[in-house]
C-alpha cells in the first residue's frame, strides 16, 4: 500500500506507514458498490422489521415467561428493570440452564437463568455492525435500544430475509 502523504511502498494490511507513521487504516476499508455488498454496508437496524418483543422483569418466574413466549411464538425475552436492559433470556438459556434439572419454573426467578448484559444495538447502527456482533459473539438474537431502553429485537433470520428481499443477487 503506497502511503498518501510520504509515498512509501507499505506491506498491504499496515495500520502505519514504516516511514512516516501516517494512519493508512482508513485507506483500505471497501466501499461498497451496488446490490449485496450495498445493503451490508450501509442499510440500518431501523430498515429491518423487529423481532416481536417479550419483556420480563428478572424476578418473574421462569414458567410464566415461557408461557408469554409460546403464546406469540417467540424464542426470547429481554429482561429490563426500571426500564432500562439488564438481562436477555433465550431458548439456549433455556436449553442449557433449566432443560434436565429438576426445578419448580414457578419458583425460578428469571434473573438465575437469564443472559446478563446482553450485547445490544442502536436503530441508526449499520446491518454489517450486527452482523459482526452476532457472528464473534455467536448470537441469533439482538435487542435493540434507544437509551438504554429496548425498543426491539433484531436476529438473524431477520437480516437474512431482509438481505434476500432487498438483493439482486448475481450467481
Amino acid at each position: 500500500m503506497i502511503c498518501p502523504h510520504c509515498g512509501h511502498d507499505n506491506l498491504e494490511g499496515a495500520d502505519n506507514c514504516e516511514t512516516c507513521l501516517h494512519d493508512l487504516r482508513t485507506l483500505d476499508v471497501p466501499l461498497p458498490t451496488a446490490g449485496l455488498q450495498k445493503h451490508l454496508m450501509e442499510d440500518r437496524v431501523s430498515q429491518i422489521p423487529f423481532d416481536r418483543l417479550v419483556l420480563a422483569s428478572p424476578d418473574d418466574s421462569v414458567a410464566e415467561v415461557v408461557s408469554r413466549l409460546k403464546a406469540i411464538n417467540v424464542g426470547q425475552a429481554v429482561v429490563v428493570e426500571e426500564g432500562k436492559l439488564v438481562g436477555i433470556m433465550t431458548e439456549r438459556d433455556l436449553l442449557y440452564k433449566v432443560a434436565g434439572r429438576e426445578l419448580d419454573l414457578q419458583k425460578l426467578p428469571v434473573r438465575e437463568v437469564m443472559t446478563p448484559h446482553p450485547e445490544a444495538v442502536r436503530e441508526q447502527d449499520e446491518i454489517r455492525f450486527v452482523i459482526n456482533k452476532m457472528s464473534v459473539g455467536g448470537y441469533r438474537h439482538v435487542p435493540i435500544v434507544r437509551d438504554d431502553r429496548p425498543v426491539g429485537i433484531i436476529s438473524a433470520k431477520a437480516i437474512a430475509n431482509y438481505i434476500l428481499e432487498h438483493s439482486e443477487l448475481e450467481f
